[in-house]
C-alpha cells in the first residue's frame, strides 16, 4: 500500500494491546518523573526514600512492555506499508544496548551499587526516547492513528 491508503482509526474501534502501551508510556513516564521530583523535592533519588526509588523502578519496569510493543507495531506496518519500513531491530536493540554498555562501564568504574542504578535510570531513558522516537517516525511517514 502506498502512504495514505492505511485507513483511519474508528474512534470506536479497539486496538491492540501493543498500542495502548505505545501511546501510554511516555504519559506514564512523564507522570512517574514528576511524581519522583516531587516526592524527592528536587533531591537526589539515592538520598530518598524507598518509595521514590520504588516508583523510579516500577516506571523503568513498565518500560520493558515497551520493547514488544514497538516489536508488534513493526510487524504491523511492514505488512500494511510500502513507504516505510522501520528496522525493529534499531528500536528495541538501542533501548536494550544504552543501560547494558552505561551498566558495564559504571561496574568497572564505580562498583555494583552504581552500576544497577545507572543501568536502571538508563534503561527509562532509554525506552521513553526511543518510544517518542518510533511514534514520530510513524507519525511523519504514515500517520499516528493508523492502525
Amino acid at each position: 500500500m502506498a502512504r495514505g491508503s492505511l485507513t483511519a482509526a474508528d474512534s470506536t474501534d479497539r486496538a491492540p494491546w501493543y498500542w495502548y502501551v505505545l501511546i501510554g508510556y511516555p504519559v506514564l513516564s512523564l507522570f512517574g518523573i514528576v511524581s519522583l521530583a516531587r516526592l524527592t523535592r528536587g533531591g537526589s533519588v539515592l538520598a530518598s526514600s524507598m518509595g521514590s526509588i520504588g516508583l523510579l523502578i516500577l516506571v523503568a519496569a513498565a518500560g520493558a512492555l515497551v520493547l514488544p510493543a514497538i516489536w508488534r507495531d513493526v510487524e504491523f506496518v511492514a505488512t500494511e506499508s510500502d513507504t516505510w519500513r522501520p528496522d525493529r531491530q534499531v528500536y528495541v536493540g538501542a533501548a536494550i544496548a544504552a543501560p547494558l554498555a552505561l551498566g558495564v562501564l559504571a561496574g568497572l568504574v564505580a562498583g555494583f551499587g552504581i552500576a544497577i542504578a545507572a543501568a536502571v535510570f538508563t534503561f527509562l531513558l532509554s525506552t521513553v526516547t526511543v518510544c517518542v522516537t518510533y511514534l514520530y517516525n510513524r507519525h511523519r511517514e504514515i500517520g499516528l492513528l493508523r492502525r
